[in-house]
């Protein structure tokens, strides 16, 4: 089979959470055989060379008054101007909304839906003028999409998806060493609202943990973070070249996230790496864990939840090999490959 897929994120073992989703799901795809190259629209992290079968190449949507009748039709759909065509016997599959216009006129087309722009408007209580294009864009592709895809039962039934599949990451091959000390990490692309939501949480309550855990420490870890940070207990790494890097220094992965849509690629992450999570309920959305794998925690007593993980190492050991073995049992890159194609066979 011949797949031809775009995306804004490029396709890499060590990009972004969604490029190393699309990296691992269509890799997998491509060593079962299959024919797939790709067209990332965005710009590359730097330093990041694309694969051999990924072709990059820009793309921005200068808008304005001449673009404004297009958008009414079809909301966050510049990327049609650029004049990209899929091969006619290949299967077009656009890795997010804002791809679609470029798959849009394939005979045989797919989308992924990461989140809801409607429940990710709510949770973080942004005004509806400002999410408007991009609800109507994530409603009008659902439409049309000869298969469109979620990866929770949340998203799927807000957006209209038929379909779920599960996400993925690539899987390390070990895990890390564990970490004795209480050493909790934070990582994250800090250019996303919902993770600087999370980082204010951790650094407004952090004086509280160190009074229960006076020598418990934070790493904040990931690109994008502009504002200093000077609390007692809290070292900032920045940008890292690999995410285990950060995930090694730890003993516990912390995250309390909002109550935003979709897989949180940074728990599946932690999890494959061995690394225990504290979390709360959106944190683990379209993630299969038996029960007890991860400590969720809700927004009252998440902070009573970070302490009692980060004083008992044997809870957290239990954690780690539980958290690994149900990765490997429901999200390796082979049985998410598997199901794409499952659902490109029936459907397209």
């Amino acid at each position: 089979m011949k797949i031809e897929v775009v995306t804004y994120h490029l396709p890499h073992p060590d990009g972004t959470a969604t490029g190393r989703h699309v990296f691992a799901i269509w890799d997998a795809v491509r060593g079962m055989g299959h024919d797939v190259s790709a067209w990332c629209w965005g710009r590359a992290p730097e330093g990041l060379e694309p694969p051999t079968w990924v072709r990059c190449s820009p793309f921005h949507d200068p808008g304005g008054w001449r673009r404004k009748p297009a958008t009414l039709l079809h909301p966050r759909g510049g990327l049609a101007s650029v004049g990209w065509e899929p091969d006619p016997d290949a299967v077009a599959w656009a890795e997010e909304p804002e791809s679609y216009a470029a798959v849009a006129r394939a005979e045989r087309r797919g989308v992924t839906i990461y989140h809801s722009e409607v429940l990710d408007a709510v949770a973080l209580r942004r005004p509806r003028p400002e999410v408007l294009q991009s609800v109507r864009a994530e409603r009008h592709v659902v439409r049309r999409a000869g298969v469109a895809i979620a990866f929770s039962p949340r998203v799927a039934r807000v957006t209209g998806v038929k379909h779920l599949c599960p996400v993925t990451l690539p899987i390390p091959a070990e895990p890390l060493d564990v970490v004795e000390e209480p050493v909790a990490v934070m990582i994250a692309d800090w250019a996303w609202p919902p993770n600087q939501a999370a980082l204010r949480r951790l650094l407004d309550h952090w004086s509280m943990v160190r009074d229960e855990v006076p020598t418990a420490r934070l790493l904040v870890a990931g690109r994008g973070l502009t504002d200093p940070i000077a609390i007692d207990g809290v070292e900032v790494m920045g940008e890292v070249a690999q995410a285990r890097d950060a995930l090694s220094r730890a003993a516990v992965l912390a995250f309390p996230c909002p109550p935003t849509s979709g897989p949180k690629m940074k728990v599946l992450d932690a999890l494959a790496w061995g690394l225990p999570v504290v979390t709360t309920l959106a944190g683990v959305e379209g993630i299969k864990l038996a029960e007890g794998t991860v400590a969720v925690a809700g927004e009252k007593d998440y902070f009573a939840t970070l302490v009692e993980v980060l004083k008992d190492p044997q809870r957290r050991l239990l954690m780690a090999k539980a958290g690994r073995a149900d990765v490997l049992a429901s999200h390796r890159p082979e049985q998410a490959a598997a199901a794409r194609l499952a659902l490109i066979d029936a459907h397209l």
